[in-house]
Order: C-alpha cells, then structure tokens, then sequence
C-alpha cells in the first residue's frame, strides 16, 4: 500500500444505489488527487466509517434506508466538524436540500453532474467553500417565493461576501481588521437577520434574496 498524501482528498459516498455508488467510484478511480475510502449503502454506515476513518469530505444521498441523509449528516457534522459534506439531489428535492443545508451540509449537486464537475465540487468543499452551481443555485431559489431582502450594512455585506469564500473568522477578521470573536458574532447576527441556522443556509440564502453574486464566491 502507497503511503498516505496528505495532499490527496479522502472522499466517502453514501447512497442506497449501487449503480450511483459503482458510477461514483469509477469516475474517482480517474482523479490523482481524490481518493475514495468508502462506498456506504446508507447514512448509518457512513456514520460508522467516519468513526472509523475520516474522509475530508462526504457525498450524501438524502433519502436512505436505515438512516437518511439529512440525520446522517448532523450526526457527522456534530462529530466531526471538518468534514464537507455536499448532499447529492435531483430536481424534486428542494425542501430536502434545504434540510439538508440545516444540518450542515455545505451544498449540493445533482446526481447528474459531470465528472469534472464533480471533482471541481470536492476540491472546492476542501478548500472551505459552499458548493452551489450557479444553474442549480438559481433554479432552485426559483422555486420559492422571493421575500423582500433584509438591508443589510455595509460591514454586514463585506462579512458576506467573505464568508461565501468560505473564510474562517480569523480570516475574516484579519480581512475586515476585528477580531475573530467579533467575526462570529457579526455571522449570528447575519444568520438571525436571514432566518437560518448554519454558515452554509447563509450563503444559500443570500443567494435566493439576491444578496449575493456567482462572483462574490470566487
């Protein structure tokens, strides 16, 4: 067996099917720089091997037996907090994704995405950031009605933007010259102002209200 790199991506897939499972495997067997660990039929299994062995991130489906993917991924989010998990949907899904964000999931793709596009999701969760195709971003708060925006200041919509670049609150506080505590609190008073609960729903609801652009995330 090589011997590990810290430079590759470990990844762990969960979903019941094992034709996505077999389809995921294959298109990673491809990459040099991810790594698949574990292919789990459900989320109490991906809860074990987390355990066991922590992948950087996870791929969960949402409707599983045994255990669903909006319970696995608290569980995994609360155990593990490094780990990225990105929920795998399909266009009938949206109130699943948004369950999903609730838990900790730090975005979402359709089972349909194309290898590069997945391996580009996978690095992009790596590196600390939301993980919204555009296309899917925009459909999807399409589907809602549209409340009116809060106003939001101008320090609350530098700490926007920077946090949709998935810094952590040291570095926004580096970037806007306060502390990493003053940081935190700025992110709950957005996430009280927004109506959500998690770093991530931020982000997916900044962008359903238009607060946010596709090049504010790059």
């Amino acid at each position: 067996m090589a011997p590990a790199d810290s430079s590759v991506i470990t990844i762990a897939i969960a979903d019941d099917d094992l034709f996505v499972r077999d389809h995921l495997s294959d298109y990673f067997a491809t990459t040099d720089d991810i790594e698949l660990i574990a292919a789990c039929s459900d989320g109490a299994q991906l809860v074990a091997q987390v355990q066991q062995r922590r992948p950087d991130v996870v791929l969960m489906d949402i409707q599983m037996p045994a255990m669903d993917g909006i319970t696995a991924t608290r569980l995994v989010c609360e155990a593990a907090p490094s780990v990225r998990v990105i929920a795998l949907t399909s266009f009938g899904d949206d109130a699943a994704v948004a369950s999903m964000l609730e838990a900790g999931a730090v975005g979402f793709l359709l089972k349909t995405t194309k290898a590069e596009g997945l391996f580009e999701a996978v690095r992009a969760a790596h590196r600390g950031l939301a993980v919204f195709p555009p296309d899917i971003a925009r459909r999807w708060s399409g589907t809602r009605p549209q409340p009116e925006a809060p106003r939001l200041t101008p320090r609350e919509q530098q700490l926007l933007k920077l946090l949709a670049q998935g810094m952590t609150n040291k570095e926004i506080g580096q970037a806007l010259f306060f502390s990493a505590s003053t940081a935190k609190q700025g992110i709950h008073e957005l996430m009280e102002k927004l109506g959500v609960t998690s770093r991530t729903a931020v982000v997916a609801r900044a962008h359903q209200l238009g607060l946010l652009s596709d090049a504010d995330e790059v």
